[in-house]
């Protein structure tokens, strides 16, 4: 129920996780995100888990 962008910025806020709304890359990109897989297994791991918990607070 949510646009890209207010995904986005909801997740930062809630969880620091940061991506960029698929609307940046044009109409098309709306309803997806993009995130960047240029950091340590660990670290994606972890924004892995903060994602899922913040996406299973937004099904309740």
């Amino acid at each position: 129920g949510l646009t890209s962008m207010q995904f986005a910025e909801e997740l930062l806020k809630a969880e620091k996780v940061a991506l960029v709304p698929g609307d940046a890359f044009g109409a098309s990109g709306e309803g997806f995100v993009r995130c960047s897989y240029a950091a340590s297994v660990e670290n994606l791991s972890e924004a892995l888990v903060r994602i899922e918990r913040f996406v299973q607070t937004k099904l309740k």
